[in-house]
């Protein structure tokens, strides 16, 4: 199938680590992603105005890739923003970016549409990626899906019928923040027992620094180092027979799948699609985490819902952001 020439949408992923920009044509066909590190310590202005550079270059890329003859940037109708951290109930700045510092109330949704003059449509990342993974990867053809990024954090996204439920202050799916163990771990959010403090990545390599044992593979792996132990090296270590970190996996899989049978039970989604780099743990933590959702749903809840990774791998939010400026156009915010 080719591509259409009537117009190109933008999609723009801001992470705490990577930034990633694509431009697809209107019916969400990607023609080119552009990514960078995320330069934190210059502040936001600096990282927006890299922003805009980027997307002037997937636009250029984007022209070639389509075959047309007018410039890119007078194609563009419209774009997508995905961003880390609550957004005001209007969905125009960040109110609080942990992974973005200096990010607070900053107007990211007014600075693309100043620059580019077409009108633009911001979520927070995990919405957005839920939202591309139900219409286009993992989700596609169901009607109530829930989406898990287990990550450096713990986000989630409701999509329904194809569109995002964000709730009364567009806030909605903080699956992360869920009370799984009380007086447990202190999560960055200021409470203890979150989900996200037990089955983040940065909960598992946290875990794992504070009880390997020095005889363990994971240590020799880590060079007796415990900064160098992240959630990729201990994974690594459980399927080359490390027993400390296969019995840390399954607890880990137990605690997201309390998670996962909690928003079932409360929403009742015909599919649960879970992404993010811990995904990549595949049956180290997928066995456990279904299993227990077995254990621990309802029943008949459970039986009409299928827990499945995602599929849009590392473009996910680019191709969320894309979708987010395609419900613009068609009038749906």
């Amino acid at each position: 199938m080719g591509f259409s020439s009537e117009g190109f949408l933008g999609g723009v992923d801001i992470g705490g680590t990577k930034l990633a920009v694509g431009v697809s044509d209107l019916h969400g066909r990607l023609l080119s992603v552009v990514r960078e590190p995320t330069d934190r310590s210059r502040g936001p202005d600096a990282v927006m105005t890299a922003l805009e550079r980027m997307l002037r270059q997937a636009l250029k890329e984007a022209e070639s890739t389509a075959g047309v003859n007018q410039k890119g940037a007078d194609l563009l109708k419209a774009i997508g923003i995905a961003v880390g951290g609550p957004l005001d109930p209007e969905r125009t700045v960040v109110l609080r970016a942990p992974n973005l510092p200096g990010w607070d109330n900053y107007p990211v949704k007014a600075f693309f549409e100043e620059r580019f003059g077409v009108p633009a449509n911001m979520d927070n990342d995990a919405n957005a990626a839920g939202l591309g993974e139900a219409r286009v990867g993992a989700g596609k053809g169901f009607s109530h899906v829930a989406y898990f990024t287990v990550s450096t954090g713990i986000g989630g996204g409701i999509v329904v019928n194809g569109r995002v439920y964000r709730g009364a202050t567009a806030a909605a799916g903080e699956f992360g923040h869920q009370i799984i163990l009380p007086d447990g771990p202190q999560c960055l959010c200021g409470r203890r027992g979150c989900l996200e403090a037990l089955a983040s990545g940065t909960s598992i390599a946290r875990r794992a620094r504070e009880s390997v044992p020095k005889d363990a593979l994971l240590w020799r792996m880590a060079e007796g180092n415990p900064e160098k132990i992240t959630a990729e090296l201990t994974a690594r270590a459980a399927l080359a027979g490390d027993s400390f970190c296969q019995k840390l996996w399954e607890e880990t899989g137990f605690y997201l799948g309390l998670g996962v049978a909690n928003v079932i039970n409360i929403l009742n989604p015909n599919r649960v699609v879970l992404g993010g780099g811990v995904t990549n743990a595949g049956d180290l933590l997928f066995v456990p985490v279904r299993r227990t959702v077995a254990e621990r749903g309802m029943r008949e809840l459970v039986s009409a819902c299928e827990v499945v990774p995602a599929q849009l791998g590392g473009n996910v939010g680019v191709i969320g952001a894309i979708c987010l400026a395609q419900d613009l156009l068609a009038g749906d915010k």
